[in-house]
């Protein structure tokens, strides 16, 4: 039986992190993609996202994801897209702690439409995990090249 060494352990957990991120990037992309006219009907709850950039927006975020998902698995791009992503994720969390408390009908829009749901901690921090693939990243590649 074939021991697994530190080094092993740590290319796996990388390439979970860099599963995770691919599998929730597309996810989220290919739902709001789905129904997109109620992704950009979404924006419109946010309070400071201009009316006039709710098309654009509500076009560019689901591409920029799907874009995230499959690019990083492309090895010359990866800590870019690592990067692209964690700075998404930063955005929109600060996005929903500038909106705690707000009501939402359709659900925050993070994964597509989902039931009604008012911004609190708990989604704040559902969505702060998603940080976490990146420090972890981060972390384990400085000594290996994946």
């Amino acid at each position: 039986m074939r021991k697994i060494t530190n080094h092993s352990s740590r290319t796996i957990s990388i390439y979970i992190c860099i599963i995770f991120i691919s599998s929730l990037m597309l996810y989220s992309g290919i739902t709001k993609i789905i129904n997109i006219y109620q992704f950009i009907n979404t924006l419109s709850y946010y309070d400071y996202i201009p009316h006039n950039l709710y098309f654009f927006i509500g076009y560019t975020i689901p591409i920029v994801e799907v874009l995230i998902g499959i690019l990083i698995w492309l090895r010359p791009l990866r800590k870019k897209v690592i990067i692209s992503y964690g700075i998404l994720i930063i955005l929109f969390i600060i996005l929903l702690i500038v909106h705690y408390g707000s009501y939402m009908p359709y659900g925050c829009g993070c994964f597509g439409q989902n039931k009604p749901e008012t911004i609190n901690y708990l989604i704040i921090i559902r969505d702060g995990i998603c940080i976490l693939p990146v420090i972890i990243y981060k972390l384990l590649h400085r000594s290996l090249k994946v």
